[in-house]
């Protein structure tokens, strides 16, 4: 029997749904004492009968699909599930990013029925493995890593006895972390955030029916999938592609680049009528070694893209990932079966998966006037993990993961500048912890948390500039750390239509720096440059690096991307970001041909440094493979590449014209590279803080007449071998 609801009720109860899971959330949030969960590494969602994502909290987003996946293994596994079970599983092979994000998830019964799920999970600062904090970075199976959990009930529900806790399998879990009651603090977290969420829902169902809050779960998730399905019809056909990669220590222990290996992940998206596939076969193989993920964090990452790209308009939920397939073979990087190590695969491959898929949507986006303002850069390049344990100020072990480095700047969009730390997608209502309760908690002094000027992409709109910390041990000899990031020997975070890549990550170590005798002596620490030491650039991937009493460590993040040319930036607002500190007086002058001069603009001094920047792009310029001539297409405009092209249709062919100067480029049905202009890019053409492995290079594909950047990449030193977009014309 099919319920209908009125349009008042349903909007009553779709809002209350969303008051209760928040509710939920911050039962968890206040029940827990990690440093993490306040940082909002964790989620609650309200989830169907049969396992689809019905209402999920706006924190880490990228497990939230595994949410989903882990009741359906519950009720492809279980035939005996009662009122009161709580399941619970943190296997990354069935339903998990890495073992420490546990889940646990319960049904809600209304006489005798399932009616819907509650689910939440936490990252866990430790469960055992080889490394504290269980980022186990030189695990070369999956037995080296944390305490990996099968689904099974945490609590059995019981109507004589009431709701019983299974202490063995919550005793055995536990004492397998070294932080036990951490972990046991976060359990109860869970426990209190879903009975309160449980109550609550009961409230609802009481009121207004059970069979009218399914009703209205239903209904909202066709909604979803239907605005989103009439919003891809509007979007035209074709294969759009993007590539990243995924850079780490290739355990030679050579330094630069000969100690790099690159691992490719290519994202082929497909659009056809309101259907899209992301297809991630061409990936690099699965290996033995930091930063593989499974086929949960690769769905998790696309669920992520998808909640974040459309959900500002349409509701998020599951019907977003209705009209979503996701391909790709077993035994991939993105997709890695045991017994591969994949504690790193939260942070790793999946992210890498989520920049080239986020570059292909954007490029689809682009070709609508309409949605183009959706469109963004690759918006989380890596996680920098920064993960310390040993003894603290208390004679106490600790581990704690530090979360400032979710404090990255913004992609920038068409319309805006990116947001100067503006935060991380996959954690939208995130943030660092709290300094001052770090430092009382663990035996780290922070020496600075700052804003790094400079440090965003280059654009007509520039990319967020982002943070960089540093701290030195107190109260105790030495702390342990165990490190783990890529966009190191890359940037991940490429801009769009002409924006240059924002900044590359960074860890240095300065040994033997005394910043506490400094201190004591009056002499303030401004940079790293001011203190005297062993002044080392850390790998990527560092399991042991040594903080000993005096010395300083620094992590620097990766940045978002810039919007269009940079050259296309208006003076005045250079001059604004060089008042503000945002851009230095040299990046302005070099980057965006802007000359500023006592706080203004010097008007004729920005002329002519941005003639000659426009002439050395034209004096190295590769010339297109496949000149178009100018001849005017015959064809009425049928559309827009965002600031790059204006689209006509002349015939079986779609013809390219550059938006800045009207030039005709050429046929771009079946990409548009062989029209453009390639112009390599070098130190001096990108930021200061961007680095480019030697076997990639920087190129910006040019018009051939004004030579305005259209779209800057980041490529095989070979060539490219992907193409941008293919229409079907």
């Amino acid at each position: 029997m099919t319920t209908t609801v009125d349009p008042v009720t349903y909007e009553v109860i779709r809002h209350k749904l969303w008051s209760i899971n928040s509710e939920g959330s911050t039962t968890v949030e206040h029940v827990s004492g990690s440093p993490v969960v306040h940082a909002t590494d964790y989620n609650f969602g309200i989830y169907t009968a049969s396992g689809e994502m019905a209402v999920i909290g706006t924190y880490l987003l990228t497990p939230i699909y595994t949410g989903s996946m882990a009741i359906e293994v519950f009720l492809e596994r279980f035939d005996d599930i009662e009122p009161g079970d709580v399941f619970i599983i943190n296997d990354p092979y069935l339903a998990a990013m890495h073992q420490n994000d546990v889940q646990f998830c319960k049904p809600v019964f209304r006489d005798g029925e399932i009616v819907a799920w509650l689910g939440c999970m936490a990252h866990q600062v430790d469960l055992g493995g080889m490394d504290p904090g269980s980022w186990c970075t030189t695990a070369t199976d999956v037995f080296q890593e944390g305490l990996r959990i099968p689904p099974g009930r945490i609590v059995r529900g019981d109507e004589i006895r009431g709701d019983v806790v299974n202490q063995e399998l919550w005793d055995t879990i536990v004492l397998n972390s070294r932080v036990h009651d951490t972990v046991a603090n976060d359990f109860r977290a869970f426990l209190a955030g879903l009975r309160v969420a449980e109550q609550r829902f009961h409230e609802l169902c009481d009121r207004y029916g059970a069979d009218a809050v399914r009703a209205t779960m239903a209904r909202s998730l066709d909604n979803s999938e239907a605005e989103l399905r009439a919003m891809l019809r509007e979007l035209p056909d074709g294969v759009y592609e993007h590539t990243s990669y995924l850079d780490r220590p290739d355990g030679s222990e050579r330094t630069g680049d000969e100690g790099i290996e690159l691992l490719q992940v290519p994202c082929r998206l497909e659009k056809t009528g309101d259907r899209i596939v992301f297809d991630f076969s061409e990936s690099s193989p699965q290996s033995p070694a930091y930063g593989m993920t499974t086929r949960g964090g690769l769905l998790g990452a696309v669920a992520t893209l998808m909640l974040c790209t459309f959900g500002s308009d349409i509701p998020w939920n599951h019907g977003l990932m209705r009209p979503v397939e996701v391909t790709a073979p077993d035994g991939l990087c993105v997709t890695a079966v045991e017994p591969m190590p994949v504690s790193g695969g939260a942070a790793g491959a999946n992210w890498t998966a989520t920049c080239s898929a986020g570059g292909a949507i954007a490029k689809m986006l682009s070709f609508s006037e309409k949605y183009e303002s959706y469109a963004f850069g690759p918006s989380d390049g890596s996680w920098q993990l920064s993960q310390f344990g040993g003894i603290d100020q208390h004679g106490e072990p600790f581990a704690s993961m530090y979360m400032d480095s979710l404090l990255w700047g913004g992609p920038a969009f068409s319309f805006r500048d990116g947001v100067d730390a503006g935060g991380a997608m996959v954690i939208l209502a995130g943030g660092a912890g709290d300094v001052e309760q770090q430092e009382m908690r663990h035996p780290l002094l922070y020496l600075w948390r700052r804003i790094v000027p400079d440090s965003g992409g280059a654009g007509m709109f520039r990319g967020g500039n982002g943070v960089q910390f540093a701290m030195t041990p107190i109260d105790t000899d030495e702390v342990t750390g165990v490190l783990g990031t890529h966009g190191v020997a890359l940037p991940n975070r490429t801009g769009v239509f002409g924006g240059l890549p924002g900044s590359c990550a960074r860890f240095e170590r300065v040994t033997g720096a005394a910043p506490l005798d400094r201190f004591a002596a009056g002499a303030p620490i401004a940079e790293l440059a001011d203190v005297d030491g062993d002044h080392q650039v850390l790998p990527g991937v560092a399991p042991a690096a040594r903080i000993a009493r005096g010395d300083v460590f620094e992590c620097t993040v990766q940045n978002g991307g810039g919007y269009g040319d940079p050259l296309l930036r208006e003076p005045q607002r250079v001059a604004a970001d060089v008042a503000s500190g945002a851009v230095g007086e040299s990046a302005a002058r070099r980057l965006y041909g802007v000359v500023v001069a006592d706080g203004a603009v010097d008007e004729s001094g920005t002329h002519r440094q941005r003639e000659s920047i426009r002439d050395a792009r034209r004096a190295r310029m590769l010339a297109p493979e496949r000149p178009a001539g100018d001849v005017p297409p015959t064809g009425e405009p049928s559309g827009i590449w965002g600031g790059a092209l204006r689209i006509h249709a002349d015939g079986e062919a779609l013809v390219g014209v550059c938006r800045h100067c009207e030039h005709v480029l050429g046929d771009v049905t079946g990409g548009w590279e062989a029209v453009a202009g390639r112009v390599p890019l070098g130190p001096d053409d990108l930021g200061a803080r961007v680095h480019v492995h030697e076997q990639l290079g920087a190129l910006a594909y040019v018009c051939p007449h004004c030579v305005t950047a259209l779209w800057v990449d980041v490529v095989p030193a070979d060539g490219k071998t992907w193409h941008d977009f293919a229409l079907r014309a």
